[in-house]
């Protein structure tokens, strides 16, 4: 019962503060409330990371908060690396789905069509992948895929 009244009242506190930085005209006093609503999420423990806000496609407010390790107590930074993992998921397949509106791709191309290095997952479509029916282990654990991936295009480990 805690959590829950604990996150309604972080959701009341950004939804004000959302509607009070669209009121705002003074931009020192955005990054002002943006910075104290942050701050104030961090100190409560639930906030930890990277924060980047644009208005009409300019950068109004960057900063970090807390720690990259807690172990080790190193700070975040803007250049700290994240591992996505599966948040990007949903991203990944909105993506596949306006190429498929465009014509660009279908959904019962194999993966090699698109990755060549995946080419020993005869059989694999799109359509796989996105109900997550493959069978392709995760990356992470596979040493095929580090001996095959071209590693400047994606994150490394």
């Amino acid at each position: 019962m805690k959590n829950i009244f604990k996150t309604s009242i972080i959701i009341l506190l950004l939804l004000n503060s959302y509607l009070s930085i669209a009121q705002m005209n003074d931009r020192n006093e955005k990054i002002h409330l943006l910075d104290s609503v942050y701050q104030a999420l961090y100190a409560s423990g639930s906030f930890n990371g990277n924060v980047l806000i644009a208005e009409k496609g300019k950068v109004v407010f960057k900063k970090s908060y807390g720690f990259a390790d807690a172990v080790t107590q190193e700070k975040l930074n803007l250049q700290t690396v994240f591992e996505l993992a599966s948040v990007s998921k949903q991203f990944t397949a909105m993506g596949i789905v306006l190429l498929k509106k465009r014509g660009q791709l279908n959904y019962d191309d194999p993966i090699s069509k698109y990755l060549p290095e995946l080419d020993f997952y005869d059989g694999v479509t799109i359509r796989n992948l996105l109900n997550h029916t493959s069978g392709v282990p995760d990356y992470i654990y596979v040493d095929v895929f580090r001996e095959k991936w071209d590693k400047t295009k994606i994150a490394l480990m």
